[in-house]
């Protein structure tokens, strides 16, 4: 009788298993997502979430030949003038303690000093 019991048993769980594994197969189809959430989700402000903000600051334009002037006039050079702009980098001429000064600036943000001659 034992024999019947345990055989029976494994029958009707094949059964159920091979009948739960057909029923899943067109769930599965539709996408299965899980996941877990611990507290609550970051609201936007004023419809725009912070991260939205961040990446609009970095397509900004990097480096103007105005925000060069800008900046060599803080670097002490006096008369700054722009000399040439291309994509890379803006020149900007002037004067600094009485000699003639050519600074170079890179196209990236924040204007980083290329290079710094006197002449």
């Amino acid at each position: 009788m034992f024999k019947s019991l345990t055989r029976s048993i494994i029958v009707v769980a094949a059964l159920a298993t091979g009948g739960t594994a057909l029923t899943a197969a067109p769930a599965a189809a539709d996408g299965f997502r899980f996941g877990i959430t611990i507290g609550e989700r970051a609201q936007p402000v004023h419809g725009r979430s912070y991260r939205d903000h961040r990446a609009y600051r970095d397509y900004r334009p990097a480096c103007s030949p105005r925000r060069a002037v800008r900046k060599a006039r803080r670097m002490g050079v006096n008369r700054a003038r722009i000399v040439r702009v291309n994509r890379r980098a803006v020149v900007v001429k002037g004067r600094s303690m009485g000699d003639r000064v050519l600074v170079r600036f890179a196209r990236e943000r924040r204007c980083p000093v290329l290079s710094f001659r006197r002449r």
